[in-house]
């Protein structure tokens, strides 16, 4: 396995994976890999989805079976990009200057606009996934929202980006990927995703297919936007931020399938 892959796994989840190098080489790559991992963990959380939906009937709601997806794909990465989702809420929620904003986000604990930005997007999450479901498109909606989010965290990383302050994740992987190697991590998230897609309708691929690559770019767009609104508040990137990047880059993708499932089906 490339040291890059090993390392953006170790970053990205909690699955056990060491790499030997640490370099912003090595960082780089990594997060030009992102994409991939995203691929991996949205197929564990649509393993997830798939079992818990064997067993029930039909007509029954899908929100359970989507609630534990949302779950696993939480437990798979530690809940490290949900904690920085809230930890950015809590910035953007705070009057004063950047240093007391900073402060914000270091505290320990989860202030009121972290609290509300979890509920609302895993509730929103959970629903989108759910409605996908409905359509025989959960498991679309799952890699893809994944994979959205990581190649958001590639964007976020490419070289004109730079970090809040000089430690921590931000400015581990700040402005370590060039143009270039963003441009072929979307290439290779885009044939990730089409190709997901088709494989689930492989009837009729096109419709799906158009879906999908819409919500990566949906997703992407978001997390980029997110970005730009946090790292505005505080001065750079930090890891908190890119935590905010994956699940509002994920939540976009979610609902653009969840909106598009039944004028495809």
């Amino acid at each position: 396995m490339p040291d890059g892959l090993r390392l953006a796994i170790s970053v990205l989840t909690r699955i056990p994976c060491r790499s030997e190098r640490t370099d912003r080489d090595a960082v780089g790559s990594a997060m030009v890999w992102a994409p991939l991992v995203g691929a991996m963990v949205g197929g564990l959380g649509s393993i997830a989805y798939t079992l818990t939906r064997l067993p029930l009937a039909p007509y029954v709601s899908r929100l359970l079976p989507a609630a534990i997806a949302v779950a696993a794909v939480a437990v798979v990465t530690g809940a490290l990009h949900l904690d920085g989702l809230a930890d950015s809420a809590d910035a953007l929620g705070v009057r004063g200057d950047r240093e007391a904003v900073r402060a914000a986000m270091k505290a320990p604990g989860i202030g009121a606009f972290g609290a509300v930005a979890l509920v609302f997007v895993v509730l929103i999450d959970v629903a989108a996934i759910g409605v996908a479901g409905d359509y025989r498109l959960a498991v679309t909606a799952l890699v893809t929202g994944c994979v959205a989010g990581r190649l958001a965290v590639t964007w976020s990383c490419r070289s004109s980006v730079a970090a809040a302050t000089g430690t921590g994740l931000g400015a581990w992987v700040a402005g370590t990927v060039p143009l270039r190697r963003a441009m072929l991590a979307t290439a290779v998230a885009i044939a990730v995703t089409a190709g997901w897609a088709a494989l689930w309708r492989r009837d009729d691929p096109g419709p799906v297919i158009a879906l999908a690559c819409g919500a990566l770019v949906a997703g992407v767009t978001t997390g980029e936007l997110v970005r730009r609104l946090v790292a505005r508040r505080i001065g750079g990137l930090t890891g908190d931020v890119l935590g905010a990047v994956v699940e509002a880059g994920a939540m976009a993708a979610y609902v653009v399938v969840a909106l598009g499932a039944r004028a495809i089906s």
